[in-house]
């Protein structure tokens, strides 16, 4: 047989008994004699771990007739799924209220948090990614020959890996990449509340949100092509946010009729991150991970950034009879992010709002059965100008990545013109509780959405890679329901009701600012999010399979290939048309049963883990035709120009799995992200009062509890709720070597003394 020690292919011969000359473990080399050729179908999965999280909390609460406070601390522990992986996190927070005098109240809250580990698995679709050796892993070889993974003789030095030169051995991965971190968070405010009279007060308030966090990244010598001799790399990240604000309010009933509130306020927010990066991406000695082992001169990569938003706005509630409810907003905000040098009048933008609300069943007699109606209506016009600064001017970026200091042109082309966001909705709903069990909630909704502001990809020819842009005008319309209903209830033993939650969304793009635009691509295997008037946010291209007017697959008749089309494809849209949640609660005397599903449809996604296995015959859709050739279902070209039934038998399995599913057809591995999950079911029993007390407890509580415990989907790979991390940005629509989703059980234990 030809020598598959190069490849991570599982096309070749039937496990049937065979001997061959195969990888030798104790010698590292190909062995000197021949031994079975067998599949080892369990041990991949034997890498993975059960993942464990232990979680302990404590509170007390207590205070006088003027001042109350409530201190709680909590501490997680957690392993990972895969080796070497895992984190810890504390918890300490504290909340005091205290009424002054019977004018000042004042209140305060602080949370302080700390969440670290060794070691965080890396992700993606990369060698230093433990999904990437999964992809390219053989069923003919045992994974225990890994766990010795430094080459006898050099260890430190070079990784042994016997097979493919494309992934790296996954024990080295777990035990020599190590991604680690130590983030410190503080998030708190202080508010005071006045009252001057009893229809008049001021709030004045003080939020903060900051965090201090150390990374670091160690790759051992032989970590791939880019770190032939290792590399340790260091980043210090420190954010702040700062946001204070006032409302000063007036509230008053007039007469008898009317009651009216009178609001205006302000705030201003102000926003700071700084990260700093060094790089020694070349190391004298193996395994000392200090600055002072470079080879080098440091790469040193700054990064700092400011922004500000100034806000007034104001608000004005009136009641009438308690039937009629009218609310007014109007808010104006200036936000830097929006401003360039030489103009400032796009960083400026007012944007209203008003919604009136009427207790039907409070002003006209209803049937008996309807015991409360309301129906209501908004309109909204709604700004954002984003929160990324220095969008609106060109600025060089950072070349550390080349030599320490230097400067190299930025890769996203900026928008000096660069307009806020503007979305003007009108929503209309309906609340009806009837039979005194029935609570139903309808809402439907249409609205206009213009210059939103998205990065579109642009040829490289141009210099950049992406441009920031205002996006034309896109229409939205909704509707959302939710539905809540007591169905048994027996008296004070047993209590059956449910929840249910639905929700849809169409959206159009009614104008653009060119025919089409380029939004987002994958990253791997082809496939782009494309804006297109007429279309729908989120719409996915790629090339596809060639078909006849009937739509059946065109073969090539001389190799029996699928033949691909050299023009992308409408394939589907990414947002998922619709949700729904449906919750179960079950109460018996101290028993209490949830149980909840939920699911989406409508939507499509690109599988990346798809293509790359079923491309090296590693999925059961390329089982057929391996030993005998395969016919493909589809037709022909004749001579004469017609389409005719497929009779080539394709006998080159590989290639012919590779023109369906394989890097050039993008339609052969996307699939619907349609599910059903039974997302979570907790059963609890809370201890009689009376026992409790004997106890010398208030309240206890035993549980135990299940999350994604099961899902119905016909996504190939671990979950169609998939989020690829592309940098620090997540790929929508694209889904690239993602973790196996994971199922979790447990038990809980809350006692109150």
């Amino acid at each position: 047989m030809v020598s598959t020690s190069a490849t991570s292919s599982a096309y070749g011969p039937r496990f049937n008994g065979q001997m061959f000359y195969q990888y030798d473990p104790v010698t590292q080399k190909q062995g000197t004699e021949r031994t079975p050729w067998v599949p080892y179908p369990k041990k991949i999965r034997d890498y993975f771990n059960t993942g464990q999280t232990m979680t302990n909390s404590i509170s007390v609460d207590g205070g006088t007739d003027k001042t109350t406070a409530r201190f709680s601390f909590t501490d997680v522990r957690n392993n990972w799924i895969t080796p070497n992986t895992g984190y810890n996190r504390n918890t300490v927070a504290l909340s005091v209220n205290s009424k002054v005098n019977d004018k000042l109240q004042i209140a305060s809250k602080i949370n302080y948090t700390n969440k670290r580990s060794d070691n965080l698995p890396g992700a993606g679709y990369g060698n230093q990614s433990i999904m990437y050796w999964f992809m390219f892993w053989q069923p003919n070889a045992d994974l225990d020959w890994l766990k010795e993974y430094w080459v006898r003789g050099q260890e430190g030095r070079r990784i042994f890996y016997p097979f493919s030169t494309f992934p790296e051995n996954p024990y080295a991965v777990a035990n020599e990449f190590i991604n680690s971190n130590n983030r410190n968070g503080l998030t708190g405010n202080v508010q005071a509340t006045y009252q001057f009279t009893k229809s008049l007060n001021l709030l004045v308030r003080t939020s903060m949100d900051m965090a201090y966090e150390e990374r670091s990244q160690k790759r051992p010598y032989d970590a791939g092509s880019r770190f032939q001799r290792g590399s340790f790399r260091t980043q210090s990240l420190f954010s702040q946010e700062i946001t204070t604000d006032f409302l000063l309010k007036y509230s008053k009933k007039i007469k008898s009729d009317f009651d009216l509130s009178v609001s205006v306020g302000g705030s201003t927010l102000q926003n700071r991150y700084n990260r700093n990066e060094v790089r020694a991406d070349s190391l004298w000695s193996p395994g000392v991970y200090t600055m002072t082992n470079s080879m080098g001169p440091l790469l040193a990569i700054p990064f700092n950034s400011r922004y500000t938003i100034n806000s007034f706005y104001g608000l004005a509630s009136a009641g009438y009879k308690n039937l009629l409810f009218v609310d007014l907003t109007a808010r104006q905000d200036w936000n830097s992010v929006l401003a360039t040098p030489l103009r400032t009048e796009n960083a400026g933008f007012f944007y209203p709002s008003a919604s009136a609300s009427f207790i039907l069943s409070d002003a006209v007699r209803l049937p008996s059965k309807i015991n409360y109606a309301k129906v209501r209506f908004s309109a909204s016009n709604v700004g954002s100008g984003g929160t990324n600064p220095y969008l609106t001017a060109y600025n060089y970026a950072s070349a550390g990545s080349f030599f320490s200091g230097g400067l190299q042109n930025p890769g996203l082309l900026a928008n000096p013109d660069l307009k806020p966001l503007r979305t003007i909705t009108y929503e209309a709903g309906l609340n009806v509780r009837m039979f005194k069990r029935i609570n139903l909630d309808v809402s439907v909704y249409t609205g206009n959405t213009k210059d939103q502001i998205l990065e579109r990809v642009v040829h490289r020819s141009s210099g950049y890679t992406r441009q920031l842009i205002n996006a034309g005008r896109v229409t939205n319309q909704g509707l959302e329901v939710a539905l809540n209903a007591t169905i048994v209830k027996l008296s004070n033993t047993f209590t059956w009701s449910t929840n249910v939650v639905y929700s849809n969304n169409r959206n159009r793009i009614t104008a653009l600012n060119d025919s089409s635009v380029v939004l987002q691509a994958g990253s791997v295997g082809g496939g782009q999010i494309v804006a297109k008037i007429g279309g729908s946010m989120g719409d996915l291209y790629g090339r596809g399979y060639e078909r006849d007017p009937e739509g059946n697959v065109v073969y090539d008749a001389r190799t029996g290939f699928a033949k691909i089309t050299q023009e992308v494809l409408a394939l589907g849209n990414t947002i998922p048309k619709g949700r729904l949640g449906v919750t179960n609660t079950f109460s018996y005397k101290g028993f209490r049963l949830n149980v909840l599903f939920d699911g989406q449809y409508g939507a499509v996604g690109h599988s990346l883990t798809h293509y790359k296995l079923a491309e090296q015959g590693k999925t059961t859709n390329t089982l057929p035709g391996r030993y005998n050739g395969i016919i493909g279902n589809g037709v022909v070209l004749d001579a004469n120009g017609k389409y005719v039934p497929n009779t080539t038998i394709a006998t080159d399995i590989d290639e012919y799995y590779r023109s369906h599913y394989g890097i050039d057809n993008a339609e052969g591995s996307t699939f619907s992200t349609d599910f059903i999950k039974l997302r979570e079911a907790r059963l609890d029993y809370t201890i009689s009062a009376r026992l409790t007390k004997k106890l010398g407890l208030q309240k206890a509580t035993f549980g135990v509890y299940g999350r994604d415990l099961f899902i119905w989907s016909a996504w190939p790979a671990f979950d169609p709720e998939f989020g690829t991390l592309a940098g620090t940005d997540i790929v929508r629509g694209f889904e690239v070597g993602q973790f196996p989703s994971t199922r979790t059980l447990g038990v809980n234990l809350v006692v109150s003394f």
